[in-house]
């Protein structure tokens, strides 16, 4: 009898024991960086997991919001993966995930609430998370650089600093976008700009004075003449110029051009345009043909390579 109840005791104990689930969570996830260009349509916000702590998956229904412009997003379902330890979240708008090196966003930020945040400051705020409190002055918005929390518990202050903008989204997938206003083309006299002269400071023009219009337009960092002689202008209509150089970094208005080349062939002839470039060393548009076609240089995506300049932007219409 003694062992029959010691078996029946043991088997109601078994039966008591409850399993236990591990429990899900989602308070150890913090303001970790956040960007936006000049005017709001491209902005990021990330989240980073701060503890590198799993099943922190009970995001969805989380509300972010910005105390500055009131609008409000509402994380949407499913939860996470359970693999959230140090993983990151990217809010994003559609703007920013069209652009080039631009990680997919884990969440788009819908049309009617652009811009999400103010770029003068703001408090980026979700209950159970500390904020992310952004003072005046403090967010770029050179389309470059994003405002990052060196203490994701404290974000405000001293502890917000200034880097390239690094977004980062939950599969792991980094890059850095440029959002910067392009260089805009070099105004050639329409809608009341000054067009470009040029005057000989002796008789066999070898040192030209060329006088330009800088007011017209902005975002131009630097400014270049390239050249080439006769044969190398376009074979036809939309084709392709040849180089045969550059003087760069032109500064004030009006520039002296000394030592001017010699057109080399038997045209007799040198051409030279003014192009304009941004900090990331983009170059401006070449202006158009009588056609109206986009004038095109000799490197890949139509561009001089000369001076710097590592790629093409004609994005930005000012001086046409």
């Amino acid at each position: 009898m003694k062992s029959v109840k010691s078996t029946a005791l043991l088997m109601l104990g078994l039966m008591t024991i409850t399993v236990v689930p591990a429990i899900a969570k989602s308070h150890t996830w913090r303001f970790s960086e956040a960007f936006s260009n000049a005017d709001g349509t491209i902005q990021f916000i990330e989240l980073h997991e701060s503890l590198g702590l799993n099943d922190e998956t009970f995001v969805p229904g989380h509300v972010i919001s910005s105390l500055s412009t009131g609008k409000t997003f509402t994380i949407p379902p499913p939860n996470l993966p359970m693999t959230t330890a140090n993983k990151r979240l990217l809010f994003a708008t559609a703007a920013f995930a069209a652009l080039p090196g631009a990680p997919t966003p884990d969440y788009i930020i819908p049309a009617g609430s652009i811009p999400f945040f103010s770029t003068a400051n703001d408090t980026l705020a979700c209950s159970g998370w500390p904020s992310m409190i952004i003072g005046a002055g403090q967010l770029p918005t050179d389309g470059i650089h994003s405002v990052v929390c060196a203490n994701e518990n404290a974000c405000s202050g001293a502890n917000i600093v200034v880097a390239v903008n690094s977004p980062t989204n939950y599969a792991g997938t980094a890059g850095s976008v440029d959002a910067s206003t392009p260089p805009p083309a070099v105004p050639d006299g329409r809608s009341g700009s000054t067009p470009m002269t040029v005057s000989k400071l002796d008789p066999a023009g070898t040192s030209l004075s060329i006088a330009f219009d800088t007011a017209t337009c902005s975002g131009v960092t630097n400014r270049q003449i390239i050249y080439g002689v006769g044969s190398q202008l376009p074979t036809s209509p939309g084709g392709a110029f040849s180089l045969t150089g550059s003087a760069c970094s032109i500064g004030a208005s009006p520039f002296t051009w000394n030592a001017v080349p010699v057109a080399g062939d038997a045209t007799g002839l040198l051409w030279w345009l003014m192009t304009a470039k941004d900090a990331s060393n983009r170059e401006g548009s070449w202006g158009k043909n009588g056609a109206g076609q986009e004038r095109v240089g000799p490197a890949g995506d139509g561009s001089s390579a000369q001076c710097g300049v590592t790629t093409r932007n004609i994005s930005n219409a000012c001086g046409h």
